[in-house]
């Protein structure tokens, strides 16, 4: 058994598919450079790996690959079994998938149970890999003639900057046209008269019936004309009697979100307390890598392998340690669709390991909040609450309000417990800082 250490080999340089011409050519001379196949040439600070590896496959009766789930993952196992003369698919000699979703025990007891095994032939292995050595041709094609082109463009003077990428092109261009939307903006005064119930309830201004006048709305149905505003005030406070249309008051059921993968992870970061993306990352990292205290943290995945329900308990009594109350309160037994080996990628999503380390710093302790409480919504109840909307008509105004009322909090318990929690926690830690500096 042995490893990748990742890409083994790679596409090589322009100069490996240069034609003579092309080689003693210039500037925008030398391009396009379109290679008629790709090769794969040996990474020169992994070539003893590679020999290793190479070595290997050769000498092995049955292959098992074992690499990342995902596209990037099958490619990288797919290209160096080719480079060693062999089949891929299996044509060869036997190549075996095993498709590690988790790395705790059961997880990987389970992938590498012979009857979970399967053809690194089958068609959803070699798609994906197909999908990996596409985007790794693209990068290739439109990075090596795009900052060749960029750099001749620059040594002739024509730009002083350029940048150019098969991913940061288009996303620099997203970033430009919300710029210039931005810039062409132009703020719209408009007006939404409110009626005021003897209760308390405030209906707001919606729309004008079919076929009433429209004069002083937009065509977006805003009111920006005041005297059309203040008309339909003053007819409202000369007694005109509104009359209810509609009103409905359902009740509904709200499952807790999904585990954090990186991206929602910094996105909550960003909203609940202002951290840059970079510094989640950072201390993401830092907790998973120095403190333990979480899960791989570089995921595009919201979902949770089902054999890692089992583990629940174990991790909810390692929580109990900064969450007394919330940990206590929370039930292994609940069972959400966040457990689901269908849509569990390379990497499964954010979530705590059960251990607890000392000294975070203030990041660290923030996300590991947000994901440890994520993590424990996962085993209360739904949120059950009454969903309520009241349509009324003054005339030829339609207004409306809606509202919310919670009948069960549920899972949202973990927002308002988690504070109180938190200061046990770090009374606790204080409290054997202490004890550790006095021993």
């Amino acid at each position: 058994m042995t490893y990748n250490v990742g890409h083994l080999l790679d596409l090589g340089v322009p100069e490996n598919y240069m034609s003579e011409a092309q080689k003693t050519a210039r500037g925008f001379a030398q391009l396009p450079i379109l290679p008629p196949s790709f090769r794969h040439f040996p990474d020169p600070k992994k070539r003893d790996q590679l020999k290793t590896v190479v070595q290997l496959l050769k000498e092995a009766d049955i292959i098992v690959n074992a690499g990342d789930i995902d596209r990037e993952g099958q490619l990288i196992a797919d290209e160096v079994i080719a480079y060693a003369g062999i089949d891929p698919a299996g044509a060869t000699k036997p190549v075996e998938r095993v498709l590690i979703r988790a790395n705790n025990a059961a997880s990987l007891c389970t992938a590498f149970d012979p009857s979970n095994r399967r053809a690194n032939g089958e068609a959803e292995f070699v798609n994906r890999r197909k999908a990996g050595q596409a985007r790794s041709e693209a990068d290739w094609l439109v990075g090596m003639n795009g900052s060749r082109g960029m750099r001749s463009r620059i040594a002739a003077r024509l730009d002083s900057t350029l940048s150019v990428g098969r991913v940061q092109t288009p996303t620099l261009g997203l970033i430009v046209q919300r710029e210039w939307d931005i810039r062409n903006f132009k703020s719209v005064t408009y007006y939404v008269p409110e009626v005021a119930l003897p209760n308390g309830r405030v209906l707001t201004w919606s729309s004008r019936v079919e076929g009433a006048s429209m004069q002083g709305i937009d065509t977006e149905g805003r009111i920006i004309d005041p005297q059309t505003a203040e008309a339909i005030v003053a007819r409202i406070q000369a007694d005109q009697i509104g009359e209810v249309t509609s009103f409905t008051a359902i009740e509904r059921e709200q499952a807790p979100p999904l585990p954090f993968n990186l991206a929602k992870l910094q996105s909550d970061m960003s909203a609940r307390c202002a951290m840059l993306a970079k510094e989640t990352s950072a201390a993401a990292q830092s907790l998973y890598q120095t403190r333990k205290m979480i899960s791989y943290v570089g995921t595009d995945c919201q979902y949770l392998p089902s054999s890692m329900h089992a583990e629940a308990p174990q991790v909810l009594k390692g929580l109990s340690v900064p969450y007394m109350k919330l940990a206590s309160g929370a039930n292994p037994k609940v069972r959400y669709a966040c457990w689901n080996d269908a849509k569990v990628q390379a990497h499964h999503a954010i979530i705590p390991t059960g251990e607890w380390a000392q000294g975070l710093s203030d990041h660290e302790r923030k996300v590991f909040d947000v994901i440890a409480r994520r993590y424990m919504a996962q085993f209360y109840p739904k949120h059950v609450f009454l969903d309520s909307m009241l349509e009324a008509r003054y005339g030829e105004d339609v207004f409306k309000s809606s509202w919310k009322t919670t009948h069960t909090l549920g899972w949202k318990v973990v927002d308002t417990l988690a504070d109180e929690d938190h200061s046990e926690a770090s009374a606790m830690e204080d409290k054997m800082a202490m004890r550790m500096r006095n021993n």
